[in-house]
């Protein structure tokens, strides 16, 4: 209300609505599966204050980060720009740190393995977002099938009629929901006039749920991480299981090993103690949201 009037706020569509929830669903699960990524590995002993997220945001959105020391701020993590040069393996060999307000003044280029290191996410410096836009695409999908399935529990039935006859039909309706034991229409009311369409749409949205759990399954094992704490494993043969650990172990180790030997040659090139491991899933807030909500 506004200086007493109504303020008449414009409806909106259908399509309108759909296209709303259709955004508003994919950035749920893009950033929760986000969150679960840049939070899977804990860099520790890093120097100046350095934090271990600097690093995986890096990993997650450029799959390449470049760690140096700056002659006033020290030692730092930052964006990498190539100069074209590589090795016989087709290796950078010297590179720019590029970062959001920074400027590097220093030594130009910087030598790859003796002035910085490339940290890699993978042996292919491939970023982990595309990863998770491909499975928040898919859940995305699942999530607003449900949505549009439960939707149309709402609506069984069409009926045609007439205007006059549809104004009696829902006084008939509403003396339902009041839950009359009698309902009572116009005696003018042609019933043989009135069709109706029992559309019986099929209640799906458990087996979608089923779905979800299957693609959240292939996500977690793209990840490298374990998803026993999701199924039950009584329903799985042993061969089964040892397939999937093996599966996972894999995954685990592509993005592990970079790192790992990131800590070993940064140790070597500065003399830190850098190490990585996997962090605990239990102390990640979004995995127990997500295995919280799939167990529900």
């Amino acid at each position: 209300m506004k200086d007493g009037n109504i303020i008449n706020y414009p409806l909106l569509s259908y399509k309108t609505v759909a296209q709303f929830s259709n955004n508003i669903t994919f950035s749920y699960y893009y950033y929760k599966l986000m969150l679960i990524c840049k939070a899977l590995f804990e860099w520790e002993n890093l120097p100046n204050n350095m934090e271990s997220r600097w690093i995986e945001n890096y990993l997650f959105r450029d799959g390449q980060c470049v760690f140096f020391k700056d002659n006033n701020l020290g030692f730092m993590v930052a964006g990498v720009a190539l100069n074209g040069s590589v090795n016989c393996y087709d290796d950078p060999t010297t590179v720019t740190p590029v970062a959001t307000n920074y400027i590097y003044e220093g030594k130009s280029p910087l030598m790859c393995g003796d002035d910085c290191y490339i940290i890699r996410n993978n042996d292919l410096r491939l970023p982990q977002f595309a990863v998770v836009r491909y499975y928040a695409y898919k859940l995305c999908n699942i999530d607003r099938a449900i949505d549009v399935n439960i939707e149309a529990q709402k609506t069984p039935t069409l009926v045609k009629c007439t205007d006059k006859q549809r104004l009696s039909l829902k006084q008939a309706i509403n003396q339902r929901r009041d839950n009359e034991p009698v309902m009572y229409v116009d005696e003018s009311l042609d019933m043989d006039a009135i069709t109706t369409l029992d559309l019986k749409p099929p209640m799906v949205f458990k087996d979608l749920q089923v779905q979800k759990h299957m693609v959240l399954n292939e996500f977690f094992t793209d990840i490298g991480v374990n998803n026993a704490n999701m199924d039950k494993r009584e329903r799985m043969v042993a061969n089964e299981v040892e397939a999937n650990n093996e599966q996972v172990k894999a995954s685990e180790d592509v993005l592990l090993r970079n790192r790992e030997e990131a800590c070993k040659q940064i140790n070597r090139i500065f003399g830190l103690n850098i190490s990585v491991r996997r962090r605990e899933l239990d102390k990640i807030p979004e995995y127990e949201d997500i295995i919280k909500e799939e167990n529900m």
